[in-house]
């Protein structure tokens, strides 16, 4: 079989593949969603936020006791000795690193966007109230 038999051939299955597995999206004919809605306001967010500091605390407690078992290591006379410096020092750089993700990335960025949750949440109680007000006295 020659190249563009064998193309010919591997093409024409892909198409009869693709043609034979398309369906249509749809809700069940019971009715209802196909999936449940995800549903965030502020406080699903804090809670996130809370979760990712217990992390981040629960991460630099690691890094305290890593740290603190390798102290001890002296391999002075033997050529390894400084690559444990070298590998406390990257060890300590990497876990800053990663400790301010935590904390500003995902924390801080949690945080910031519960309060405009309230923030959005509030000025929309307000204009209602506004607009029922402006109702009232009509």
């Amino acid at each position: 079989m020659s190249f563009d038999e064998m193309w010919g051939q591997a093409r024409s299955d892909a198409l009869a593949r693709q043609q034979s597995s398309m369906q249509l999206n749809q809700l069940p004919t019971e009715g209802g969603s196909a999936q449940p809605h995800l549903h965030v306001d502020a406080s699903v967010l804090e809670e996130r936020a809370k979760n990712a500091e217990t992390v981040r605390k629960n991460f630099m407690d690691a890094d305290n006791k890593a740290l603190s078992a390798t102290k001890g290591i002296n391999l002075k006379g033997f050529k390894s000795d400084s690559g444990v410096a070298v590998f406390r020092k990257r060890w300590r750089a990497q876990m800053w690193y990663l400790e301010g993700l935590l904390e500003q990335g995902v924390e801080g960025n949690l945080q910031a966007a519960a309060a405009e949750f309230r923030a959005e949440e509030a000025k929309r109680l307000s204009n209602v109230k506004r607009a029922g007000n402006g109702r009232d006295k009509n």
